[in-house]
C-alpha cells in the first residue's frame, strides 16, 4: 500500500512536466518563425522591395499573415535585430587587417574594404533611409554607422591629416555610404565605376593637401 502511494506521489510530480515541454515548443516555434521573417524582410529589401509589406513578408516566408502580424506588430524591436544580425556579420569585415603596412596602401585597402561594405550593404541602407526619420532607433543606429566609419579612417591616417578639420571631414564624406550611394543609385554607376570615383576623389582631396 505504501508502494502504491509512491508511485502516486511521483506520478502527480511528473505531471507539470508536458506543460514545459509545450511552453518550450511554442518558444522553438516562435524563434524560427522570427527568424524567418527576418529572413525574408532582408531578402525582399535586398530584391528591391524597400518597404516590404505583411503580405509580402507572408508570401515569401511562407508563414501565415496572423503569425507575420504577431511579430512585426513591434517592428521597432525586429528592426533592432536586422540590425544587430548585420553588424555582427559587418564588423569583421571592418576589424579585418591590413596586409600592407604604410597607411596610404592602407588607405587603399580601406578604399577597396568599404566599397565592398557599401555594396552589401546598400539596398538595407536604402530602406532604412526611408524609415530613419520616423523612428529613434534608425536614426541613432545610423550615426553608430557614422562614429564607426570616422574612427577607422582616423586610425590609419597620419595625425597631420586628421588634425585637418576640413580635409578630414572631406575624406570621410568621400570615402563614406552617403557618397556610394549618391554614386551608385542618382548616377547610376556600376559598383567598379563608384569604387574609381571615390578612389579618384580621395587621391585628390590627399593630393591637395601636399601641395
Amino acid at each position: 500500500m505504501v508502494e502504491v502511494k509512491r508511485n502516486a506521489a511521483v506520478a502527480v510530480n511528473a505531471q507539470p512536466a508536458p506543460k514545459k515541454e509545450k511552453a518550450d515548443g511554442r518558444k522553438q516555434r516562435s524563434a524560427r518563425s522570427r527568424d524567418k521573417i527576418k529572413a525574408s524582410i532582408v531578402a525582399l529589401i535586398n530584391a528591391g522591395n524597400y518597404s516590404p509589406r505583411a503580405i509580402d513578408i507572408s508570401k515569401h516566408s511562407g508563414l501565415s499573415m496572423r503569425t507575420v502580424f504577431r511579430h512585426i506588430d513591434d517592428m521597432e524591436a525586429l528592426t533592432r535585430e536586422i540590425a544587430g544580425d548585420m553588424q555582427k556579420e559587418l564588423l569583421p569585415l571592418f576589424l579585418k587587417p591590413y596586409k600592407s603596412w604604410s597607411w596610404r596602401e592602407q588607405l587603399d585597402e580601406k578604399i577597396t574594404r568599404r566599397a565592398e561594405i557599401w555594396e552589401h550593404i546598400l539596398p538595407i541602407r536604402l530602406s532604412g533611409s526611408l524609415r530613419r526619420f520616423r523612428s529613434k532607433f534608425p536614426m541613432d543606429e545610423y550615426r553608430q554607422l557614422l562614429e564607426l566609419e570616422r574612427a577607422y579612417l582616423q586610425s590609419v591616417l597620419p595625425d597631420d591629416l586628421v588634425a585637418d578639420d576640413v580635409l578630414f571631414q572631406a575624406l570621410n564624406e568621400a570615402m563614406g555610404v552617403g557618397f556610394w550611394i549618391n554614386l551608385r543609385m542618382d548616377q547610376e554607376l556600376s559598383p567598379d565605376a563608384a569604387e574609381a570615383v571615390m578612389r579618384r576623389t580621395v587621391d585628390a582631396l590627399i593630393n591637395s593637401a601636399n601641395s
